[in-house]
């Protein structure tokens, strides 16, 4: 009876160990684990990708009653250059048994506005793009044709010269004093002013003082910070 008794019981704990291993989730489920396993994968599978950051996570449930998340990230090529390439990566996490959603590009081979006929300009890249391309920048493209080196730095304006809503593309180069400001609206999608802008000659310091990077001229043994 006694053996009847112990087989039975070494008979539930193997059962039980079987139904632990088979049924614990193979991928912890936190929103924390789900962007940490995320962003390993991008930098795996984009890893000269200058920008790669997550855009959206949301929870969500599968057919058969299972947790999981739904993940969106931005991976951005040549960020500061006259052409970045911007690409919309989905995934779920843990991963699913079906065909992933393949990636949305944003921007791709210097334009803007891929199979959208009501063109927004909702992204930096899109703004770099246009500060170039569109009517009206002539200057610019020459400026970008003729220094190799140019790069763009575009950041959003809540408000500019009464428009709702702008994108302010700064380009420069190491090897030119020359400097332009573009400014594009971002839902009339048209360019709203072109800037020329010259570097400031640096006037030289009076005898006995030195010229700081930050604040000008210093007196000599003077720290000036």
């Amino acid at each position: 009876m006694k053996t009847v008794v112990l087989i039975i019981l070494l008979a539930i704990i193997a059962f039980a160990a079987i139904y632990f291993v088979f049924t614990k989730p193979a991928y912890p489920l936190s929103e924390e684990g789900a962007k940490s396993f995320f962003l390993e994968d991008l930098k795996e599978k984009y890893p000269g990708a200058d920008v790669r950051e997550i855009m959206e996570i949301l929870p969500a449930t599968a057919s058969d009653g299972s947790p999981y998340y739904q993940l969106k990230a931005r991976v951005t090529n040549g960020v500061a250059t006259p052409c970045p390439e911007r690409m919309h990566v989905f995934y779920d996490y843990p991963p699913k048994n079906f065909v992933a959603q393949q990636p949305e590009y944003i921007t791709r081979g210097c334009k803007v506005c891929l199979d959208s006929p009501n063109c927004m300009l909702a992204f930096p890249e899109e703004a770099i793009i246009a500060s170039h391309t569109y009517n009206g920048t002539g200057e610019v493209t020459a400026f970008v044709k003729g220094n190799s080196d140019a790069v763009a730095e575009a950041v959003f304006l809540d408000t500019f010269d009464g428009t709702i809503g702008a994108w302010k593309v700064t380009w420069s180069s190491a090897t030119n004093p020359i400097s332009y400001e573009v400014v594009l609206s971002k839902s009339q999608n048209n360019v709203l002013s072109v800037v020329k802008k010259a570097a400031q000659a640096i006037q030289p310091c009076p005898d006995g003082f030195y010229q700081h990077p930050k604040v000008g001229c210093c007196e000599n043994g003077s720290l000036c910070d």
